[in-house]
């Protein structure tokens, strides 16, 4: 503290003295780690134009900065608790018509399914859900022998089976489950793959509105508000009474969940240099990949739902740890002129990572340099700031330059979250056994990520998200034929061309995400994704209905319908432009401005003017990051 404090002086007597040359102030770290700092003409530090100066000041490899990218990766481990496990939450027992007399009686389940179930049916809905229409007062007077052997001296007309409105569930092997304890089967299907479409419709809301309070309020206040409100509503479905409720819940928890995996991930890849940056985004879909793993040991260990639920909300608590551990993004501060809480976050910082940092004054005036303070705005009319707000919001489609990337980009996000739910979800259609399918799927997903970061650095984004796109429709397109076309399936070969479709789904889930950010110009980024995110959430919310509705229909048909959008979306690839060398040029023009504007003074040269325009397009914060 004194040495800062002596270094204020010396920038004051500096500056009183009307002396601009710069100077050297050497400063004093922890552990005796000790730097010298020079300022410029301006009092500022000299070298530093943008936040990454700064991350390097204060060391990006340090103790504090693996601490936070570690707790950001837990919440991506901790998500997937919460959004994909309604199928373990609602495995569907094996479950047949409840036929009161019989059961008053005391008759074994053996004997009300011979008597009453239409079992020899290839009618599945007609087996689970329907019974013979008979007088079964009748039948207990009779005895089991005799109304088995006169089945025409009980029939009701001809006895043809009937829809009936209860059932009784075998809960031997998957105890109880939601959808035994709500009835949700026959008639109430949809009801189940509500459960599953109310937590995409969650997280599509979490993603209208939290980039709206992340903005407004700062990165700290959403992770920590929502990391509190996900337990009490995880916990709250839980001991959801009744299926109203416990859908509420659903919806609440993966809305908060959506805003603290976002602000989360925003916040891990505002505190990376631009080195870290790469490597995080190829592996940070890993912690997701292994928490979809945990989600069937989970319920293979605990089978009733309510207490499946609660483990699954353990992991939550951990998140309290985020109090201690999270400081507000220092590049979410500077953006919006909190210089000071700025400099004492990346001082603090500094302090944790044993690294000496610069005088006070000299931090405020460099970070004053990268984003000067923004001028107050302009009251205006109410009717006129909705239309602004209107056109500001689809500018991207009124704008013939980017209608066409952006509604390609709606088409394949709602196609591979579609598929890639869709797929993941799939077991009972496939009739393979759950556990094993997930488990098996989300190892698959590990690779994935690796993967597709290769294929975009040596392929490109164009060629390669086509490519997973046409590789995940062959291999779900050879699912479909075997599902249609044999009666049972080996399971090694199904699984084989499964699982295939599930890594392709999955590079191509992290192709978009890259691709879609690298397609528009920093001003439209955020938009672009998070419309793009939008659309994801509707094709999320689509898969469950496919799965359980259609599927129950035909048993091919999702894996048919998943192989026609992902061949659509390959097919419409093509007309999107190349974007890997984007990065590459635009730091090039950045690097190359110096050489250009004094090329321009002597008079020897002209500069290229999209690199003109690249140079000055907008603040100096990395101005991408502002705004992603």
């Amino acid at each position: 503290m004194e040495d800062d404090i002596h270094s204020k002086n010396v920038v004051n007597q500096r500056k009183t003295s009307g002396e601009v040359a710069p100077t050297d102030l050497a400063y004093q770290g922890k552990h005796g780690t000790s730097e010298t700092f020079q300022l410029d003409e301006q009092g500022g530090v000299a070298g530093v134009s943008e936040l990454e100066d700064f991350l390097e000041i204060i060391n990006p490899l340090g103790r504090w900065n693996i601490t936070t990218l570690a707790f950001s990766c837990m919440v991506f481990f901790i998500l997937p608790l919460q959004t994909v496990t309604y199928q373990f939450l609602g495995d569907t027992p094996e479950h047949w018509c409840h036929v009161a007399p019989l059961t008053e009686a005391n008759w074994t389940q053996q004997q009300i399914r011979a008597l009453a179930i239409p079992l020899s049916s290839n009618d599945t809905y007609e087996k689970n859900c329907k019974f013979y229409n008979y007088n079964y007062t009748k039948a207990v007077e009779l005895g089991y022998e005799a109304a088995v052997e006169s089945r025409g001296s009980i029939s009701i007309g001809d006895g043809s089976p009937i829809s009936c409105q209860t059932r009784d569930f075998n809960v031997s092997h998957y105890s109880l489950t939601l959808v035994a304890e709500w009835d949700l089967v026959c008639g109430d299907r949809a009801l189940y793959s509500t459960t599953q479409s109310a937590a995409q419709f969650g997280i599509l809301l979490g993603d209208l509105i939290f980039p709206y309070f992340m903005a407004k309020y700062g990165r700290k206040p959403v992770i920590l508000v929502c990391s509190v409100l996900s337990i009490l509503c995880a916990l709250g479905a839980a001991i959801s009474p009744v299926y109203s409720l416990y859908v509420l819940f659903r919806i609440t928890v993966a809305f908060f969940g959506i805003g603290f995996y976002t602000a989360c991930f925003l916040y891990a890849v505002e505190v990376c240099s631009h080195s870290q940056r790469s490597t995080f985004g190829s592996i940070g879909g890993i912690p997701w990949a292994i928490g979809f793993l945990v989600v069937p040991g989970v319920a293979y260990l605990i089978r009733p739902w309510r207490w499946m639920q609660v483990a699954y909300t353990v992991p939550l608590l951990l998140t309290i740890a985020y109090y201690w551990v999270i400081e507000e993004s220092p590049r979410w501060l500077i953006y919006n002129g909190r210089y000071e809480e700025a400099r004492e976050v990346l001082s603090k910082v500094a302090r944790i990572n044993g690294r000496a940092f610069p005088p006070s004054e000299a931090v405020v005036i460099s970070m004053k340099k990268m984003t000067p303070p923004k001028e107050p705005k302009i009251e205006e009319a109410l009717s006129r700031r909705i239309v602004r707000n209107f056109k500001e919001y689809f500018i991207l489609i009124l704008e013939r330059e980017h209608r066409t990337k952006i509604l390609i980009s709606y088409f394949c996000w709602c196609t591979v979250s579609m598929v890639y739910y869709g797929i993941s979800l799939n077991s009972d259609n496939l009739s393979t056994d759950p556990y094993l399918y997930v488990a098996l799927g989300s190892l698959a997903e590990i690779p994935c990520y690796p993967i597709s970061w290769v294929l975009m650095v040596y392929i490109g984004r164009r060629i390669s998200l086509a490519a997973c796109f046409w590789a995940s429709g062959v291999a779900i397109c050879v699912v479909a034929i075997l599902v249609a076309s044999m009666d049972e399936v080996p399971f090694a070969l199904l699984m084989t061309f499964a699982m295939t479709g599930k890594i392709a789904i999955s590079a191509a889930f992290v192709i978009c995400y890259i691709y879609t950010a690298e397609l528009f110009p920093t001003r439209y980024r955020a938009l672009a994704v998070g419309q793009s995110s939008v659309m994801a959430r509707l094709g999320s919310i689509m898969s469950p209905y496919i799965n359980d509705i259609l599927g129950m229909a035909i048993v091919w048909a999702p894996s048919a319908l998943f192989t026609l959008a992902s061949a659509l979306s390959a097919i419409l690839c093509p007309f999107l432009p190349e974007t890997r060398d984007a990065i590459t040029e635009e730091r090039g023009a950045s690097l190359s401005s110096s050489k250009a504007e004094k090329g321009e003074e002597e008079g020897g040269g002209r500069g290229d003017p999209e690199d003109v325009k690249r140079r000055t397009e907008g603040p100096s914060v990395n101005e991408g990051f502002q705004e992603d």
